[in-house]
């Protein structure tokens, strides 16, 4: 019973006590209101600075990385020893999360060759700003670039010209905006291409035999000669001078002007200038039937006279074996 009783003493106290606490507690909070604003302000401020400057980043960048640059067309023009004039139409695809509904800001990039070590750009370019969504349009039109490394973009054109695929990186960092919250993002992404595998499937699809004493330049053999492109590269290469021989055997040198390479197979015109004691041979070999194999190697590229040797290095690596084809 006295067990009970104290109990119950207990229980009678905590009652009669509680109103008096919750007084105390609404006192408290009215005196010190201010103090617990600070506090809750405080609370959310350390939140949203863990948001903006450790959630948000890691996630931004989490799904750009996701994202694929995928690349429809790519026009090099006007190519100068110094600069050159862009055209660029792609698309970026896979944008999920908060990518999806972002945006970047305009952002320069640099383009290499993935793997190169040191990164050695050839080239930058300024992107547009670019929206978030399902499949986003990246397009850039007559931008002329100034070339950041000519050995770079020797390279660049050699493994172009040479391979039969090729993985260019291209590498950046802008400011993405997910509604009024913004991080900086890097925009990392390599791209694979086809390559125009040493200019295979090259064929001489015409030719005629000329006067030469009657020719301004000296030519004494013109034609047509087709050039396979399976590649999304439109290049301008300007006056292409070649070297040609048959079976060991030098036979003269040509040139294609103005040749500018558009994607999918095209031929163009070619004239050049045999050597008399060479004419003969070439001549039995033309009408004999049996296949006639040309080694054709650039020997030099320009432009209203002005050589370009990031494109003539290259061409003057590539020994093409082209065909002439039967007539008759």
């Amino acid at each position: 019973m006295a067990s009970s009783t104290a109990k119950g003493e207990e229980a009678t106290e905590f009652v009669e006590n509680s109103p008096k606490r919750q007084n105390k507690v609404g006192r408290h909070c009215r005196r010190f209101w201010w103090v617990w604003l600070i506090a809750f302000c405080l609370f959310v401020l350390v939140i949203m600075i863990i948001i903006v400057y450790a959630i948000l980043p890691a996630i931004a960048q989490k799904e750009i990385d996701k994202t694929v640059l995928n690349l429809h067309s790519f026009t090099i023009l006007e190519p100068s020893p110094t600069s050159l004039l862009l055209s660029l139409n792609s698309t970026i695809t896979g944008a999920g999360g908060i990518a999806a509904h972002a945006h970047l800001e305009p952002m320069e990039v640099i383009f290499f060759l993935e793997n190169h070590k040191p990164i050695q750009p050839f080239m930058s370019l300024q992107l547009p700003s670019i929206k978030g969504g399902d499949a986003v349009p990246v397009i850039v039109t007559n931008v002329t670039t100034k070339i950041t490394s000519v050995p770079a973009l020797t390279e660049f054109s050699a493994s172009l010209l040479g391979s039969e695929t090729l993985r260019v990186a291209i590498r950046g960092r802008t400011t993405l905006w997910a509604g009024k919250l913004h991080t900086k993002v890097n925009y990392n992404e390599v791209v694979t291409t086809k390559g125009f595998n040493q200019l295979k499937g090259m064929e001489i699809e015409e030719y005629s035999l000329l006067n030469q004493t009657r020719q301004a330049d000296g030519s004494n053999l013109a034609g047509k000669v087709l050039i396979p492109n399976p590649t999304v590269f439109e290049i301008q290469l300007g006056d292409v001078h070649i070297n040609m021989s048959l079976n060991g055997q030098a036979l003269g040198n040509g040139t294609i002007s103005g040749l500018h390479i558009r994607p999918g197979n095209h031929t163009y015109d070619f004239r050049s200038r045999v050597q008399t004691s060479a004419l003969i041979p070439l001549a039995a070999a033309l009408g004999s039937g049996n296949p006639v194999v040309l080694d054709v190697r650039g020997n030099g590229t320009d432009i209203n006279g002005v050589s370009i040797p990031w494109l003539a290095g290259p061409l003057s690596l590539l020994d093409v074996k082209v065909p002439i084809k039967a007539t008759g």
